[in-house]
């Protein structure tokens, strides 16, 4: 009689692999600290604080005030005064109030000082529709990759939830780390073990032969909802998770679409200057005569009507009907 092979992995929510990931830091370094809107008792608004204050204490857990600016700038001084504290937004919206010292200061810390101080600060917020409306849905990834000195990741799925997360916080910073409302309920299996996935590194969630889908965050579930549907008609499909948006992993797209020699990039923010404007210029200086076609969100703001937004943002059905038009297929 066999004994069964022992688990290597467990399934998790997304946001209870986020949670084990600051457990497991903030209990290694004592250095690392939290700052945020409701993350103490009431364990943040998708819960993926929730027991850290209880474990580590106030000193380390700390709710602040409604103050985007205040919080991003206390966490820029705490860093290069030595910590490594993360500081929570909970919408992405309203980073925009924390630039200033995200971009003035910490990501130009190491360069104004011949690198005598580093940022080790960890932005964790949250992007996406989701039925909150045009102030609370917004995807501005595309702002944070133009910023000399500044690191965006954006995990899909659990496991890089949890190995990103830590990454992260072990990161000479600064590092803005992007989470997806749709996401946090979403389950994966994450490695027993610990795991850290390198900033920088693409993950190839599906191979095919005929097109090439870079996506990342909630649209890499779109996108694999696509090449499934298009498998039925023989169409195959890469299918590259990005997870770092700065630096950007362009051998792993490019190796692809050499191979493919097409590519569509998929995304939830705006098209122009955006994600995919990026990695297609990029693309070009290497692949000159590579078909790319790009899906994102339509200009304008994402309405709270649930119709209104389903139209704005994209979906399998664009996705398939952007690959269709560039492979000059004509299936329905």
């Amino acid at each position: 009689m066999s004994s069964e092979p022992p688990k290597t992995s467990r399934k998790l929510f997304f946001r209870e692999a986020i949670t084990r990931a600051l457990t497991e830091e903030m209990a290694n370094n004592p250095k690392v600290i939290l700052l945020g809107q409701d993350i103490g008792k009431f364990g943040g608004s998708y819960k993926e604080f929730v027991g850290l204050i209880d474990r580590f204490g106030s000193t380390r857990v700390l709710d602040t005030p409604v103050a985007e600016a205040a919080m991003v700038g206390l966490g820029v001084g705490a860093a290069a005064a030595g910590l490594h504290p993360l500081v929570s937004i909970t919408y992405m919206d309203f980073l925009m109030l924390g630039l200033d010292p995200l971009v003035n200061y910490a990501a130009k810390a190491r360069f104004k000082t011949g690198g005598q101080i580093t940022v080790p600060l960890v932005v964790k917020t949250t992007a996406g529709a989701k039925g909150q409306g045009v102030v609370h849905s917004q995807c501005i990834e595309a702002w944070l990759m133009a910023v000399p000195g500044l690191k965006v990741v954006a995990p899909s799925t659990a496991a890089d939830a949890y190995g990103l997360m830590k990454a992260a916080l072990r990161d000479p910073g600064p590092v803005v780390y992007v989470d997806h409302k749709r996401l946090f309920a979403t389950t994966g299996e994450v490695p027993l073990a610990e795991t850290i996935i390198p900033i920088g590194q693409a993950a190839i969630r599906r191979t095919g032969d005929d097109v090439t889908i870079v996506a990342h965050s909630w649209m890499v579930r779109i996108a694999l909802e696509a090449a499934e549907r298009l498998q039925t008609e023989g169409i195959g499909c890469d299918v590259i998770d990005l997870r770092s948006l700065a630096p950007l992993d362009m051998a792993t797209i490019t190796q692809s679409v050499a191979r493919t020699g097409a590519m569509v990039t998929v995304e939830e923010g705006q098209l122009t200057c955006g994600v995919g404007t990026e990695i297609a210029f990029q693309l070009r200086e290497h692949l000159e005569n590579a078909r790319i076609a790009r899906v994102g969100a339509l200009p304008a703001p994402v309405s709270s009507n649930p119709l209104l937004e389903a139209a704005c943002i994209p979906d399998a059905d664009r996705v398939i009907g952007a690959i269709r038009k560039l492979l000059g297929s004509n299936s329905a």
